[in-house]
């Protein structure tokens, strides 16, 4: 029997996305700075961020956990203006869920168009909002009051 599929986003969800350049590590947070000033682009358009960043908490666990009971692939938006997000996302999930695999990425401005049980995503964007108007899909909407961390998310999955 094939396991129930379980779409996650990645920034703001696995990933620790910064709102500012203050939470990123000093090594790129440095020339980011210096490149925005200059160009006047939003940090997420810095080649080589998406990399860099940081596992949000108990996001690693919380995917070893649900892949025991659901298939899972990562469902996230890259800004079309940073072209090496693109890469530097399958790089993020080499280094940081290697048991799940870079053939479990899928980058899409249109989520909506994935079919699954499940998709655990920040933001109504791209798709997210009308993924959970399907019959059979459910969006969970992480960060919000009903599913503010991975634990909450853990607990309604049955995980």
């Amino acid at each position: 029997m094939m396991k129930p599929i379980v779409y996650i986003d990645m920034d703001g969800v696995l990933v620790n996305f910064p709102e500012s350049l203050i939470d990123v590590h000093s090594s790129i947070s440095d020339k980011c700075v210096k490149w925005c000033k200059r160009t006047g682009k939003h940090h997420s358009d810095f080649d080589g961020i998406f990399a860099s960043l940081q596992p949000t908490k108990g996001a690693i666990e919380a995917v070893s956990r649900l892949n025991s009971k659901y298939e899972i692939y990562l469902l996230s938006s890259a800004p079309w203006g940073n072209i090496s997000s693109w890469a530097d996302k399958r790089l993020w999930v080499e280094n940081h869920l290697p048991k799940l695999g870079k053939k479990h990425l899928i980058l899409s401005h249109r989520k909506d168009l994935n079919r699954g049980a499940y998709l655990v995503d920040d933001r109504s964007h791209n798709g997210a909002f009308e993924f959970g108007k399907y019959d059979g899909q459910e969006w969970i909407h992480f960060g919000s009051d009903k599913f503010p961390n991975w634990s909450s998310v853990l607990r309604y999955l049955d995980c």
